[in-house]
């Protein structure tokens, strides 16, 4: 593991404690009704507002790898450049 990675990790990690203390300690002081619609919607916010930083994030990637080594790629190869026969 090189160092860039475990300091993200560890960035991760501290984050994560912080907000779990910030709704452990911080959310019984929130005046949220106890309906239906908003237990679902702070159940499911997180999972959509992630998915769609994700998604937006691969949409912007302009450095999408090239599968090395597939059969297609190999005969798209082999196509542009053939081989003359050894026999």
């Amino acid at each position: 593991m090189n160092r860039e990675t475990g300091w993200f990790g560890l960035k991760l990690m501290v984050a994560a404690a912080g907000i779990s203390v910030a709704v452990k300690y911080g959310g019984p002081y929130l005046a949220l009704p106890e309906e239906m619609p908003v237990v679902i919607g702070m159940i499911l916010l997180p999972t959509l507002v992630l998915s769609g930083i994700l998604w937006r994030w691969q949409l912007q990637s302009s450095t999408v790898p090239e599968r090395q080594g597939s059969l297609a790629s190999q005969e798209e190869e082999t196509e542009k450049n053939p081989q003359p026969d050894s026999d």
